[in-house]
């Protein structure tokens, strides 16, 4: 259950941190691992994932960040985010920084698909906090 505990987290606000947060190796792994089944999944590749702008509403980019927020369980099946997990599953050194971010987030657009819905919640954590915001 650790592994799904702070995936998304470390997704969204770890990347721009001054001090870098050292993972524990077993989740560490756990991140590698959903990027490359979610890039996978989606047919996409590492230059795909790397060029991307979160501005960009690139149908396959917005379908990897469902298939992040369904295998961290941010979302469930039906497509509810499940913010009472985010909060209490959160990773205790950025824990401060997500819930600021998500505050911000609790009202999103359900957009077309889970697809699109995954993207306008990846955008607005964005928009709420563009200095720490980190795509895995």
């Amino acid at each position: 259950m650790f592994k799904s505990l702070s995936v998304l987290l470390l997704i969204l606000v770890v990347g721009s941190l001054d001090a870098k947060i050292t993972l524990p190796p077993e989740l560490q792994e756990y991140v590698d691992d959903l990027h490359k089944l979610c890039l996978e999944k989606g047919g996409l590749t590492e230059n795909d994932h790397q060029t991307y702008d979160i501005n960009d509403k690139n149908e396959k980019m917005m379908c990897y960040m469902k298939c992040l927020m369904l295998e961290s369980k941010w979302m469930k099946s039906g497509g509810e985010i499940d913010y009472d997990f985010i909060e209490t599953q959160a990773y205790p050194e950025v824990k401060d920084l997500l819930l600021n971010a998500l505050s911000k987030c609790r009202t999103i657009e359900e957009g077309a698909d889970l697809c699109e819905k995954s993207y306008n919640f990846n955008k607005c954590m964005y928009e709420a906090d563009p200095v720490n915001w980190f795509f895995v």
